[in-house]
């Protein structure tokens, strides 16, 4: 029982690791300009 709800509970976590993941990743088209002090 207990390792039914362990192996439950991984699988949840990773779900939700990798829709945290996702998100953040969300606007990877926009790539704001470099500023000209850092061109260098």
């Amino acid at each position: 029982m207990k390792k039914t709800l362990y192996s439950a509970l991984a699988i949840v976590a990773t779900l939700v690791a990798s829709l945290v993941a996702s998100s953040a990743c969300f606007w990877f088209i926009y790539q704001p300009q470099e500023p000209k002090s850092l061109q260098d």
